[in-house]
């Protein structure tokens, strides 16, 4: 019976060990992209439109301003003057 709890306790020690080590070589990765420079991409993104017929919200490089007003590219709306 003691040998038993020896090997158990043997696999959490090693367990244990290897947990430490992966966190260790995770803090490094990411020490090294933060001293890489690059920076996480950013929250603000591209300004939103919607459009003037049905409603949605697009990002403005992907609406149309037809008749002075901003429209997606669906055909219904392009349509829809």
């Amino acid at each position: 019976m003691g040998k038993v709890i020896f090997w158990i306790l043997v696999v959490f020690a090693v367990l244990f060990l290897l947990r430490l080590y992966n966190s260790g070589q995770f803090k490094k990765k990411q020490n090294a992209k933060a001293n890489k420079g690059t920076a996480p991409p950013s929250a603000a993104g591209e300004s939103m439109v919607r459009c003037a017929n049905c409603g949605i919200f697009l990002p403005r490089s992907e609406a149309q301003l037809i008749g002075g007003a901003v429209r997606c590219r669906d055909t219904a709306c392009i349509a829809h003057e």
